[in-house]
C-alpha cells in the first residue's frame, strides 16, 4: 500500500515534531523517503516532451505541505489547528530543520535524478532497437506503475529492466491474491496439503486490501510471480487496464513492450 494512502503513516508525518519518540521519528523519516516516490514520479512524468529534464522542478519545504499534509488533513489524519502550524513553519524556513522533511526532499532530488538518467538509458534502447536515427522517439510519461512511456508517432513502448519489469508483476500479482484460486495459491505456501480451505476463507473478507495482505505473509509472491512470468511474460501486467493487445520482446537487458492502442497502429 502507498504510504500517503495508510492514515497512520501520514500521523506520523504531519504530528509535531516534538511529539515523536526517537523510536517514532526514525520510523517518521523511513516512511517520508518511501512518500518521496510519488512526488519523483509526477515530477518525471510532468517533464513528458521537454528536452531538457535537468531543470524540471526544484523540490521545496512547499512539496511537503502539498504530498504530505494537506493529504494528512484531507484524509482525517491531522487536524486543521496543526496544519496551519505546518504552514507557518513553511514560511518563516523552520520546516527544512524537520528531519521528515529532509529525508522527504533529499530522497525526491536523489529519485529524480536516478529516474531521468533511466529514461535516458531506456530511451537509449529502444532508439536501438527499433533502428531510429531521426529523433522521432520522445518520453511519453509514466505508467500507473512507474514504468517508463515513450512514443514514436502514434506506437507507444514500454521499456523495463528485469527488476522493473519483476516489481510490476510482482505488485499486480499481490495485489490479486484475493481472487487467485486457492488450490493453487496452496502450492506456494507452506500450509499442509489440504489447507486450501484456510486460504479460500481469507480470501472472503469484505476488504479486498486486508485480505492480500494477510495472503502476502503466507504465500511465497516472489516463486509465485515467477511461475506466472515464465507462463505469459510481463506484458499482460504492463497493459493490464490499458490494452489487451500487445507486443513483447527482449532486447539486451531490457525488455520493450509495444501496446497497441485504440486508434494507433
Amino acid at each position: 500500500m502507498c504510504v500517503l494512502c495508510d492514515k497512520e503513516s501520514l500521523r506520523l508525518l504531519s504530528a509535531p515534531l516534538a511529539s515523536l519518540s526517537n523510536r517514532r521519528l526514525a520510523e517518521a523519516i523511513a516512511i517520508a523517503r518511501e512518500a518521496a516516490l510519488q512526488l519523483v514520479l509526477d515530477t518525471a512524468d510532468s517533464i513528458a516532451g521537454s528536452s531538457d529534464r535537468t531543470e524540471a522542478r526544484r523540490f521545496t519545504s512547499d512539496s511537503y505541505m502539498e504530498y504530505v499534509i494537506d493529504r494528512a488533513l484531507k484524509e482525517g489524519a491531522v487536524r486543521e489547528n496543526y496544519r496551519r502550524a505546518w504552514l507557518d513553519s513553511m514560511h518563516e524556513g523552520s520546516a527544512l530543520n524537520d528531519p521528515r522533511v529532509q529525508a522527504f526532499l533529499s530522497s525526491a532530488a536523489e529519485g529524480f535524478a536516478s529516474y531521468t538518467t533511466r529514461i535516458t538509458e531506456h530511451q537509449e534502447a529502444l532508439e536501438q532497437f527499433l533502428e531510429e536515427r531521426t529523433g522521432a522517439v520522445v518520453f511519453a510519461g509514466v505508467g500507473v506503475n512507474g514504468e517508463v512511456v515513450f512514443d514514436r508517432g502514434r506506437e507507444r513502448y514500454v521499456v523495463l529492466s528485469d527488476d522493473e519489469a519483476m516489481r510490476i508483476a510482482m505488485d499486480r500479482v499481490a495485489n490479486n491474491l484475493c481472487h487467485e484460486d486457492p488450490k493453487w495459491l496452496l502450492e506456494y505456501t507452506n500450509l499442509p496439503a489440504g489447507a486450501s480451505d484456510v486460504l479460500a476463507s481469507m480470501q472472503k473478507g469484505d476488504d479486498p486490501d486486508r485480505a492480500n495482505d494477510i495472503l502476502a505473509g503466507i504465500v511465497d509472491i516472489e516463486a509465485l510471480t515467477e511461475d506466472r512470468v515464465r507462463q505469459i511474460g510481463y506484458g499482460p501486467f504492463v497493459a493490464e487496464g490499458i490494452t489487451e493487445e500487445f507486443t513483447e520482446q527482449r532486447f539486451g537487458d531490457r525488455i520493450i513492450i509495444r501496446l497497441r492502442l485504440v486508434g494507433g497502429t
